[in-house]
């Protein structure tokens, strides 16, 4: 990959009227537009006027905001979803039609609304132009997403400089470089993230985010966490002194569908599950935190008679003994029925069957069930997530 120079990627009067945006309340509030219909929008400079949205659906919603849930942490800005139009300082629409001056085939196109009592950006993505070609769609939410952070084409002459002397945007640097490029990846695949040379010129513009202990830990090594709390607030999930303090880390997750992941544990002598944010913030145990001992749940056959507390049948029962075994390795984690809820899948390191977690909005677990490999294929094949079955295999 070719180094572009920070200079040839960042816009400064881009970077003047969100900057002026971001430092009133030194937040970035983004507002992903998820329903269909009439919807009436500002239009920048194209004047007020009424739209016709398709949904951002789920799986794009989670992929849009664990983009910016991990420039959150690579930036020093602050990344906030909010659920009201009028909250946000950025929205994004998928829109069912861009009309410029005439010009229909449009992809996506970025306004700036100046207005006194409240300065925004509206973000709009042609749907059906990208003809159900999602990796190109979600390619083209980074590069609109990429201007209003500042970033500008590296083709781009107005300002004086372009790379490598090439005006052309079908000569000039390929996706995987920028994803402020136009031409086709020379791989063949869209990226999903910015390129270091975005993220470089992004860091220069808007300063690095606080240093994290991001991938510190080593997949079945044990670490002491002497502090960890469960939600309640008991050392390590239990209510008597405990000395065994050791927790098996297992990988990273996302716990509760908010984009970020957290580690995830097991404590082989408690059989519980533990998670850490990437904060390492042992004081996070309770509502919204997430550094603490997860909860033990009910089986749902238990509770509604079918199988005996406690018996061979109980999920529960066999879950804790697998973690007491070391017998699980975590695969992967997901939304794969679209209900809103997170899914962890795990895999026995036996080879006799799979584990599916389900787990609350807080990130603490429900109840999770058994499956074998036909089952787990079934159903991540029902639900439309076939590629995620090599994952977990």
């Amino acid at each position: 990959m070719r180094i572009i120079s920070e200079e040839l990627l960042l816009d400064n009067e881009l970077l003047d009227f969100i900057k002026n945006i971001y430092l009133e309340d030194n937040s970035m509030d983004i507002y992903l537009h998820n329903s269909a219909g009439e919807k009436s929008v500002k239009g920048g400079i194209y004047g007020e006027q009424v739209i016709r949205t398709f949904a951002i659906d789920t799986s794009d919603h989670y992929f849009y905001k664990t983009v910016l849930a991990n420039l959150d942490l690579i930036l020093d800005i602050n990344f906030n979803i909010v659920d009201e139009e009028a909250d946000s300082d950025i929205s994004f629409f998928y829109d069912s039609e861009i009309n410029v001056n005439g010009e229909k085939d449009i992809l996506g196109i970025v306004v700036q609304n100046k207005l006194e009592e409240k300065s925004s950006y509206e973000v709009f993505l042609n749907y059906p132009n990208f003809e159900n070609n999602v990796s190109y769609l979600r390619y083209a939410f980074l590069h609109e997403l990429g201007h209003v952070l500042g970033l500008e084409h590296p083709f781009n002459e107005e300002d004086g400089d372009v790379f490598e002397n090439q005006t052309s945007a079908w000569s000039s640097a390929y996706p995987e470089e920028t994803v402020m490029a136009y031409r086709q990846p020379s791989l063949g695949s869209w990226p999903e993230d910015f390129s270091d040379n975005d993220l470089n010129a992004l860091k220069s513009a808007w300063g690095a985010g606080p240093v994290t202990n991001l991938n510190k830990y080593i997949i079945d090594h044990s670490y002491e966490f002497g502090e960890i709390k469960d939600f309640d607030g008991f050392l390590h999930g239990i209510k008597h002194k405990l000395n065994k303090t050791e927790y098996n880390f297992k990988g990273k997750a996302d716990l509760n569908l908010d984009g970020y992941q957290e580690y995830v544990f097991v404590n082989i002598f408690t059989a519980r599950l533990a998670s850490v944010g990437f904060e390492e913030d042992f004081f996070k145990h309770g509502e919204n935190g997430n550094t603490r001992v997860l909860g033990i749940y009910i089986d749902p056959l238990v509770a509604a008679g079918e199988i005996l507390n406690g018996s061979d049948e109980d999920s529960q029962r066999r879950f804790s003994n697998d973690i007491k075994i070391d017998n699980l390795e975590l695969k992967t984690s997901g939304d794969f029925n679209l209900d809103g809820l997170q899914e962890l899948y795990w895999k026995t390191a036996d080879g006799t069957a799979y584990l599916r977690a389900l787990m609350h909005a807080d990130g603490n677990i429900q109840y999770a069930n058994y499956q074998s490999e036909d089952q787990m294929k079934e159903y991540l094949t029902a639900n439309g997530n076939f590629d995620s079955i090599n994952e977990i295999i």
